[in-house]
């Protein structure tokens, strides 16, 4: 069944009203394969079942002239995203970029959430996981990394996402170590030759060779996001009514 056929719009708002049947991932611009779509629905039901908070992905061809802001907290209201008594929902809604109008996403987060996940965390995942991917075309990469981020600040196994500053400078201080512990080692070397040269004709006693001293430079690959919970999930019991007050970040690009 086209995805299409299970939305209608509401004429009063122009916001799709609530699936059926219910889900997580809701394709209306039609930017994700049919696999992304259940990998990610598959992931996004199991936090669902293992924390009781529920992050919702939107994608939609139009806003309807409303700001991507208003338009997802109103999706997150309409639909009731997060449960009722702990308003912990969140909506990432996404509007591709066409040859005719700029790309925009916003992240919208229940009242219950605020606190793990402020407006400046939103923006900052906004900035460094959603748009470098969206600026490649590649939808599916950005909402699947900015989705990792959020369930982790939303279940505490992150306290922060990630800066983009704050890791360039942490590969320089680890740069600047690794380069000066190689200049500790050359001398280390060059000292232990002269003296080698210096004792070059004893041949008995207990000389002792030093095996290959072998140094790792700095790694680069780093993660961060949520990681409990079961890959495989079950179905989506359902919207709880949740309600939004406002809290997140919006972008373009």
């Amino acid at each position: 069944m086209n995805i299409m056929a299970a939305f209608s719009v509401s004429a009063a708002d122009d916001i799709p009203q609530r699936p059926q049947p219910q889900r997580l991932v809701n394709d209306l611009a039609q930017i994700f394969s049919a696999s992304q779509i259940s990998s990610l629905e598959q992931k996004l039901v199991a936090f669902d079942d293992s924390t009781s908070n529920q992050i919702t992905v939107v994608t939609v061809s139009d806003l309807n002239g409303y700001e991507p802001a208003e338009f997802a907290t109103k999706i997150g209201i309409a639909w009731g995203v997060g449960s009722k008594d702990f308003n912990n929902g969140i909506v990432l809604l996404v509007k591709p970029k066409t040859e005719s109008s700029s790309g925009q996403v916003s992240i919208q987060i229940g009242y219950g959430l605020e606190g793990a996940i402020p407006d400046a965390y939103c923006k900052r995942i906004i900035e460094n996981d959603i748009i470098p991917h969206f600026k490649e075309n590649d939808y599916f990469g950005g909402v699947d990394a900015a989705v990792d981020v959020l369930m982790g600040l939303a279940s505490g196994e992150i306290s922060e996402p990630r800066d983009g500053s704050d890791e360039e400078e942490s590969d320089g201080i680890v740069l600047i170590l690794f380069l000066f512990i190689m200049f500790l080692a050359i001398i280390a070397f060059s000292r232990k030759n002269k003296n080698s040269g210096k004792n070059g004709g004893s041949s008995g006693g207990s000389h002792r060779s030093g095996g290959p001293v072998i140094f790792y430079g700095p790694s680069s690959g780093s993660s961060s996001g949520y990681s409990g919970g079961s890959s495989s999930g079950g179905s989506f019991g359902g919207f709880g009514g949740g309600s939004f007050g406002g809290g997140g970040a919006s972008g373009s690009w």
